[in-house]
């Protein structure tokens, strides 16, 4: 990022070349470089005479060093040419007069307020002194990218005062952070407008932000993240996509020297107040960290990670709601000893055949193992004495594909009511008729009468 501050006699300006487009506009290349950022503007000629009759009224600027006009010819290839040279050294010129005051046209017109921290931080200033009030009511009012962030963290470090301006005072942005409540982060791996500054290439802290209780990111680079730590305190609902986590912890410990968890973690490193958990599509190959670092979680989504088995979750004794689909699980064992109170739990598109490990579940409402490896029909036995279970989803899985295949679910289960839904559906009259027929059948055939069942 830019900081003209900290960087004017590191300064250039270039105008690299001049192209004329199919409407017969000529616009001027600007290259600008400060220190190691370049980016580039177009402007056409009639751009620079307006720039340079503000600069000869305001800032005093000789009014002949600008190129002049031509009516006639201008459109030819020599002429441009010579006009290209001579605005280049009209900036260069210009440039070297007020480096100093830098005045807020020249910025403008090289548009330093898309890459320079001080200019991007007072954007921000005028934007919450007039609309903070209305984005802080609104919680998903105001999303800020890895630039504004980055701008922020490094406005903080600098030493030069506020602006005598009350609108472009730092003191809004601080004062907006520390009562933002819902702080989502965009990040990416694509290049900033025209420079060669990359999104996920800065870094920035996030101290500021004091009361945020709903924490989103999207698309980062976790290890540009230098200080989470207020950020522990109140966080109440933590979501991260894809951003290549491998494990956990190299979000929730990611301002941490050596980003390893252990059973006895220094407790100012571990998110109490965490309900909801969202890591979905990652890189996760292991979620075994957050039985310390989120000690208090309710829900947990991995969707779309590299999960191979269920690890022992045991130590959440909150935990409710788990939803692992689209990983890599193939097969299961004791999970009414891994996943103690669960009443939901969603393992769809991943390849599991055997039921058995369900078996024992017995707090379970919710079952979704859509899109799986089940063929034999008999492996719903395992699941018959689930009696909270009311919600199953078998869809996707080759016994789906069995003739009569919802009939004998039914009856497997022993589901009678029409309060327990199958792949969405709620049974028909007609299905609950012929599982009730289907029982008679086979209690007769038993040998059973009503006061021996």
């Amino acid at each position: 990022m830019s900081c003209y501050v900290q960087h004017c006699n590191e300064c250039n300006i270039a105008i690299c070349k001049a192209e004329t487009n199919t409407d017969g506009i000529t616009y001027y290349h600007i290259t600008v470089n400060i220190g190691d950022v370049t980016w580039s503007v177009q402007k056409r000629y009639k751009e620079f005479l307006e720039l340079h009759k503000k600069l000869v009224n305001e800032h005093t600027v000789t009014k002949d060093i600008l190129p002049g006009k031509k009516i006639i010819g201008n459109k030819d290839p020599n002429f441009i040419e010579i006009r290209r040279v001579g605005l280049e050294i009209y900036l260069q010129t210009v440039l070297s007069f007020l480096q100093k005051s830098m005045p807020e046209e020249l910025l403008e017109f090289l548009e330093f307020h898309k890459y320079d921290v001080i200019l991007i931080v007072k954007k921000l200033a005028v934007e919450f002194f007039k609309n903070g009030d209305d984005y802080l009511l609104n919680d998903n009012g105001f999303n800020f990218n890895v630039l504004l962030l980055y701008a922020i963290s490094e406005r903080l470090k600098l030493p030069c005062p506020d602006s005598e301006n009350n609108e472009y005072n730092f003191s809004h942005v601080l004062d907006f952070c520390s009562k933002f409540k819902y702080l989502a982060i965009k990040g990416g791996n694509h290049y900033v407008g025209t420079s060669n500054i990359i999104y996920n290439k800065l870094s920035f802290e996030l101290s500021s932000f004091k009361n945020v209780n709903k924490f989103e990111c999207y698309n980062i680079a976790y290890n540009m993240i230098y200080n989470l730590m207020t950020l522990r305190n109140t966080v109440r609902i933590i979501t991260v996509y894809n951003s290549k986590l491998r494990t956990p912890e190299d979000i929730l410990l990611c301002d941490n020297v050596h980003k390893e968890w252990s059973y006895d973690m220094d407790s100012s490193m571990i998110w109490n107040k965490v309900k909801v958990v969202d890591f979905s599509w990652n890189e996760i190959s292991t979620l075994k960290s957050l039985t310390v670092l989120t000690p208090n979680v309710k829900t947990i989504n991995l969707n779309g990670n590299l999960l191979n088995t269920i690890e022992d979750l045991s130590p959440l004794s909150y935990l409710s709601h788990l939803s692992l689909s689209s990983n890599n699980i193939t097969e299961v064992s004791n999970l009414h000893t891994k996943l103690g109170n669960v009443i939901c739990l969603n393992l769809s598109s991943n390849k599991i055949s055997n039921l058995e490990a369900f078996s024992k579940l017995f707090s379970l409402e919710m079952l979704d193992l859509g899109s799986n490896l089940v063929e034999d029909i008999d492996q719903l036995q395992h699941l018959s004495g689930l009696q909270n279970m009311n919600y199953l989803v078998l869809s996707g899985n080759p016994v789906s594909t069995v003739v009569d295949y919802r009939i004998k679910v039914l009856g497997i289960l022993k589901k009678n009511t029409s309060d327990f839904c199958l792949d969405n559906e709620r049974p028909t009259q007609k299905e609950l008729d012929t599982v009730a027929i289907m029982h008679a059948i086979k209690v007769a055939k038993e040998g059973k009468t009503l006061f021996d069942r």
